[in-house]
């Protein structure tokens, strides 16, 4: 019997080949299957792979047993990345944009009497006074048309993704509270003069959600650090694109908001999420989501 470890000797010239030629490391396990049913073999090495070389007559029996050791010793191909996908989606786009149209639409006819945006609006003062709504509600008001349809563009282009992964109605009640963290974490960064409004913290806090999640989530099955970084990294190249442009953009409320919407997205990659099809679960969130703006303007109005 022949291998590389020993000295070369006069082998036969009428070997034939038993494997093209493949990785060093596969060949050596394949010769020690040879070895350990002691067919002779030669192994040839080249500058780019070994192959193994049998008699004629060792052929058939050599080619048997590698190809049971293969088919023993191969592994399973790793499953695909199971990611959830929820249904109705939508609807929880539809009511974002029915809450802000609706706070948009009572703020100008002033119902109540009320002057909204005076009584919504977040300032550094609100924890002084305990107005704790003010973080809900202030993410409820826009300073003009064209704020308010960005804001519903960007919401829907990252609620959306949200919702399917994680439902509609976690999403959005997630996305509420990260942007409601975000904004008093914000506010208390600046000055008392400064006042905030406006869903963006709470459409960054959706990026920062949706970008962590799927960044932890393959932090386990994917080696190479570009492809687990990759979600994250788009994300903040994202966040770069759409939010630090405008005379009025709060730039600080935008990475505050993808940093608590980071923060969550990486947490809930680590806990049991609901399955698709829990729909009472789902409906139960997205209404506890409505019922924290309604109580919050009830304050507000009071």
């Amino acid at each position: 019997m022949y291998s590389d470890s020993t000295p070369r000797q006069a082998v036969p010239l009428d070997r034939i080949p038993l494997t093209p030629e493949l990785p060093l490391a596969e060949c050596a396990d394949l010769a020690i299957v040879l070895d350990a049913i002691g067919v002779s073999y030669e192994r040839r090495t080249t500058a780019t792979g070994s192959s193994l070389w049998v008699l004629p007559e060792d052929h058939p029996r050599a080619a048997r047993e590698l190809r049971q050791y293969r088919r023993e010793n191969r592994r399973p191909p790793a499953p695909a990345g199971a990611w959830p996908s929820h249904p109705h989606a939508l609807y929880g786009v539809i009511g974002y944009a029915g809450v802000l149209l609706a706070v948009t639409i009572a703020t100008l006819a002033r119902i109540g009497q009320q002057n909204w945006k005076s009584a919504g609006v977040l300032d550094a003062g609100f924890l002084e006074r305990g107005e704790w709504w003010r973080v809900v509600t202030a993410l409820t008001l826009h300073g003009d048309v064209l704020h308010l349809m960005s804001n519903l563009a960007f919401g829907a282009l990252f609620g959306y993704p949200a919702a399917r992964l994680f439902g509609p109605g976690l999403a959005w009640l997630l996305i509420l509270v990260g942007g409601a963290v975000a904004y008093a974490i914000d506010a208390l960064l600046h000055p008392p003069t400064h006042h905030l409004l406006g869903a963006s913290t709470a459409v960054f806090t959706a990026l920062g959600l949706i970008a962590a999640y799927g960044w932890r989530r393959h932090m386990q099955s994917w080696s190479p650090w570009m492809r687990t970084s990759a979600p994250l990294v788009a994300g903040v190249a994202l966040l770069a694109f759409t939010g630090t442009g405008g005379e009025n953009t709060d730039i600080l409320a935008h990475f505050v908001g993808f940093a608590v919407g980071a923060g969550i997205g990486a947490a809930c990659a680590h806990l049991p999420m609901p399955a698709p099809g829990r729909h009472g679960l789902q409906w139960s969130a997205g209404l506890a989501a409505i019922a924290l703006v309604a109580v919050a303007w009830a304050f507000a109005l009071a």
